[in-house]
């Protein structure tokens, strides 16, 4: 008997102590302080419709003319642009560009666009390159490579070499905002992602077989109905440009975003510019935009690959 009450007894105090434990613990938690997660006050939303949306597309795209800047590029890593500066820790890029009118029985070649950018070493400027380019073509001066590359604008293949895939005129389709073509459908739809709301204004066009394909993609920001996005796609859907703006600010009377990221899926690369000083609408001479080769650089013609040929080894 003595035996079993004895048992009896320790199974008791087992109980009670995994009791007391208990109540230690929670206890324990109950005294801890438990830290809330501050919501930051949101932005009221803006509204547009699709018409008013069209209407500040054209207006950007209207304002501007010819665009004289000081800006920072900020190449990131594996791009082509990295590949030109990556012993410098920046590069002061001076940029000129200008867009034209001409009388023709196309409005959608009415306009002609131009570019030039000239990048400096910091400290010594020294010239790290010189580009140009147009609606025809583009050349590249890279000295401390003495190469001068040559090739025309609607070049699409990528080049095995990635200091042949700059390509000035990718900055000039970001530098001027585009707006829908006057005979094409649009959509106007709600969009959320990053925690942020977006109305996306879509052109589609008809393909070549008669079907309907996406062609530009706007976003903007519902915070402040400011455009955030420019997408641009080829005739299989695939994403071809993807400009991001940011920091709009009043120069001279017009909007003009003074952070640019240009992301291009298919040539594999991103850059951003981080404009310093803008100066909008002045008259640039056509000068400006002439570059000659020197005698001394190496001519690069980066041309088409005919179909059927092998890439590079």
């Amino acid at each position: 008997m003595n035996s079993q009450r004895n048992t009896t007894l320790k199974k008791l105090a087992m109980v009670a102590g995994l009791g007391v434990l208990v109540v230690q613990l929670s206890g324990f938690q109950g005294c801890g302080k438990v830290k809330k997660t501050k919501t930051l006050p949101q932005a009221p939303l803006q509204t547009a419709t699709l018409p008013e949306l069209v209407a500040k597309l054209n207006e950007l795209h209207s304002g501007v003319r010819s665009i004289n800047a000081e800006a920072e590029l900020v190449p990131t890593t594996g791009s082509a642009y990295s590949g030109v500066i990556e012993e410098y820790h920046d590069v002061r890029t001076f940029v000129l560009a200008q867009r034209e009118y001409s009388a023709t029985d196309n409005p959608r070649e009415a306009e002609t666009e131009k570019i030039r950018m000239i990048g400096q070493a910091p400290i010594v400027r020294k010239t790290v390159f010189d580009m140009v380019a147009d609606s025809r073509e583009f050349r590249i001066h890279l000295p401390t490579k003495n190469k001068f590359i040559v090739g025309p604008a609607e070049l699409e293949r990528r080049s095995d070499k990635p200091i042949e895939n700059l390509r000035p005129q990718h900055v000039l389709e970001a530098l001027f905002v585009a707006a829908p073509w006057t005979d094409t459908p649009l959509l106007l739809e709600e969009n959320e992602f990053g925690e942020r709301r977006y109305y996306a204004v879509t052109e589609v066009v008809l393909g070549q077989r008669g079907e309907t394909t996406l062609h530009r993609k706007w976003w903007f920001d519902r915070s402040d109905l400011a455009l955030a996005r420019a997408q641009r796609f080829g005739p299989g859907g695939e994403l071809l440009s993807d400009i991001h703006y940011s920091e709009w600010r009043d120069v001279g009377g017009n909007a003009f975003p003074h952070h640019i990221e240009v992301v291009r899926p298919h040539d594999d690369y991103r850059l951003a510019l981080e404009f310093k000083k803008v100066a909008l609408n002045q008259a640039l001479e056509p000068k400006q935009f002439v570059l000659e080769k020197p005698e001394s650089a190496e001519l690069v013609e980066v041309k088409e690959k005919p179909a059927g040929e092998p890439p590079t080894p």
